[in-house]
């Protein structure tokens, strides 16, 4: 986030980049889900969106007594942020079309996906001022290489499973990592 003051534009940020993590977690969850034919895991899945969903309710109220400050003008979500989402779109939809329609290794798609995501949030490291972004871009390419290697080895259900519960458990892991520092950094007050 910062490490000068935390603001209600640095909240506003968190929060945003927060609420992406939990709905993307939530789409790579249910994949897992879906593809492991589980209603008990989609339950989880429900209850953990859900969760999130209240920690980050919760934190914008905290934060509501904030000082200003962090506005548009300093805002991550600009040229910069877009081009890297840009980037990561044709990633997937040409790699996705290449592996499918040429090598006709459809499998390897959710992989490839989550692989091309990691990577998309490389810039986001200085972008938002945040190693966290570090972390969560080597911890999904590194899911993504694991469902490959697992794969290969022989359980062909990780294609999927690894992609989908890895994928949504870095994602909401991180989310989480994010609201905690920002609890730690004064960005929310309890007796609020």
């Amino acid at each position: 986030m910062t490490d000068g003051q935390i603001t209600k534009g640095h909240l506003i940020t968190l929060l945003i980049s927060s609420a992406i993590g939990v709905g993307f977690g939530a789409g790579w969850w249910f994949f897992g889900a879906s593809s492991a034919g589980s209603t008990p895991l989609v339950v989880v899945g429900v209850v953990a969106v859900l969760a999130l969903a209240g920690w980050l309710a919760l934190t914008a109220r905290r934060g509501a007594g904030l000082p200003a400050g962090g506005g548009r003008e300093e805002s991550p979500f600009g040229k910069q942020y877009g081009i890297a989402v840009l980037l990561m779109l044709v990633g997937i939809f040409a790699g996705a079309r290449v592996l499918s329609g040429v090598f006709e290794v459809p499998e390897v798609v959710p992989a490839w996906v989550l692989f091309v995501v990691g990577l998309h949030f490389l810039p986001f490291a200085k972008l938002f001022g945040s190693r966290r972004f570090l972390v969560l871009s080597a911890l999904l390419c590194a899911v993504a290489v694991l469902a490959v290697v697992l794969a290969i080895v022989g359980w062909t259900a990780a294609w999927q499973l690894v992609p989908g519960f890895g994928g949504a458990v870095v994602l909401w892991a991180t989310v989480a990592a994010g609201l905690l520092a920002a609890r730690r950094q004064g960005a929310t007050s309890p007796a609020s």
